[in-house]
């Protein structure tokens, strides 16, 4: 009687134990789960308060475009959760939107500032069509038109003849050759540079690259070989036809080891 008796307390404590056990599990589960909703609405608090929300954005190395003109574009991103904000995609909207921008970086700066650094196309080469002048940087991209006297691009050789269509800017050049006109007139001195009006590309299969001078006379030039010793040639003649007055209407220094005047 007496061991029944002991079996049956023994019995009674294991399931007050049992019980116990099961009752804290279930404590330790509910205080977890009213720790991670307490913390998934905290967080959610946090990420849709002002704190993180975009209030400053700087723009670094904007020389062409002022903030004024960019706040069309920038605006839109004031007020915007900063991990929200899609760096990639803003990049290829900014680059695809401004003509004369190269390239975009976008920084953020926690908790709600973003920067903004621009490396912006340079004019290269004066194109015409026509009456109109339009400017293309270094990749042959049309960055805009311009007045046919407009200061301040006076240093760019003037390109005629090389485009047959209205250009539409942000686009790129056809006639890829025609940046090589700015690569000759870089490497050329100032006392050959006086003497030139404009440039062009011939329109046969050579693709020739010539200079008018303000006499409207032509210098073939071909293509970029040899650019040193072109130039030394030419900057001779152009000294002899100086000084000796020599009439002239073509000088051909294509190949250098036989230039012609004519």
């Amino acid at each position: 009687m007496a061991a029944r008796i002991v079996r049956d307390k023994r019995i009674v404590s294991r399931k007050r134990k049992s019980a116990f056990k099961k009752f804290s599990i279930f404590l330790w589960v509910l205080f977890g789960i009213a720790v991670f909703t307490g913390t998934i609405l905290g967080l959610n608090y946090f990420y849709n308060s002002d704190y993180f929300k975009i209030k400053n954005i700087e723009v670094i190395n904007n020389d062409y475009y002022n903030k004024e003109e960019l706040e069309i574009y920038l605006g839109a991103l004031k007020g915007k959760n900063i991990f929200e904000v899609d760096k990639k995609q803003n990049e290829l909207s900014i680059e695809s939107n401004y003509s004369r921008i190269k390239k975009a970086e976008l920084k953020k700066i926690f908790p709600d500032k973003l920067e903004i650094i621009i490396m912006e196309r340079l004019p290269y080469l004066r194109i015409s069509y026509k009456e109109k002048i339009f400017l293309i940087d270094d990749e042959g991209v049309f960055l805009e038109e311009i007045n046919s006297g407009s200061e301040g691009y006076s240093d760019l050789i003037l390109v005629k003849e090389a485009v047959n269509y209205l250009p539409e800017i942000g686009n790129k050049i056809a006639r890829k050759n025609v940046l090589s006109i700015g690569q000759i007139y870089n490497t050329m001195n100032e006392d050959i540079r006086l003497h030139i009006k404009y440039a062009g590309v011939s329109d046969d299969s050579f693709g020739d690259i010539f200079f008018n001078t303000g006499n409207n006379m032509n210098i073939l030039y071909g293509n970029t070989s040899e650019l040193t010793k072109k130039n030394l040639i030419l900057e001779k003649i152009l000294k002899e036809i100086e000084n000796e007055g020599i009439s002239y209407s073509i000088i051909d220094v294509r190949i250098t080891d036989s230039p012609i005047i004519r």
